[in-house]
């Protein structure tokens, strides 16, 4: 496992253009279609991570232990504009964490793969390869992808989702669900100090 400094930017996954759709395989690679019950404005889109100007995301954090750079609260973050960075299309997006206060960009890859724009390259923040187990490098560490059978939030209960759980020496995750995006957001460091954000509301475009 590898120590790493967890990052205000790596809370927050983010853009999936509204354009990009995935289909289903049988084997369930891409997570399907599943039936989500969550409240809030839908997005006629079947991304993992549906990512349009205007899009907005409420989050619930709560302070874990002794709590982080993320205030507990309750907390936005939306997409705030659409210019290209680093030679491609991109979103800017503000953050639901209060440590985070700047707009980062992201941008659509293929299948449901969404990119992150750090020190002027582009690094996978959500990997497009859907299937349980599945790693890929992120910075000095990575993610794996483990498929979650239902995932309950304030906002409502979603069937289709995926956790990104990233390799480092204390807990960290990520979890997606399609059409909908970031759901949860929880890290727990060495000293058992962090914050675990849901997703409450949201409202996105068609």
């Amino acid at each position: 496992m590898k120590t790493l400094v967890f990052l205000p930017v790596v809370l927050l996954v983010a853009a999936c253009g509204g354009a990009m759709t995935t289909g289903d395989d049988a084997a369930l690679t891409d997570g399907g279609n599943g039936s989500n019950t969550g409240s809030g404005t839908p997005s006629g889109s079947t991304a993992l991570y549906p990512l349009a100007l205007g899009n907005s995301w409420t989050y619930s954090v709560a302070a874990v232990g002794g709590g982080s750079i993320c205030a507990a609260g309750t907390h936005e973050q939306h997409v705030v504009s659409a210019n290209a960075v680093g030679s491609r299309a991109a979103f800017q997006m503000t953050n639901f964490c209060s440590g985070a206060t700047s707009t980062y960009d992201y941008a659509p890859g293929t299948n449901d793969e969404i990119d992150f724009y750090y020190s002027s390259q582009w690094l996978t923040l959500v990997d497009g390869t859907l299937t349980e187990g599945h790693m890929w490098p992120y910075f000095n560490t990575s993610y794996q992808w483990h498929r979650e059978s239902a995932v309950t939030v304030p906002a409502g209960t979603y069937d289709d989702c995926w956790t990104a759980v990233q390799d480092v020496s204390y807990t960290a995750s990520l979890t997606y669900c399609r059409g909908v995006g970031l759901v949860r957001s929880y890290s727990s460091d060495l000293a058992g100090s962090g914050w675990d954000a849901k997703l409450a509301s949201l409202s996105l475009r068609d």
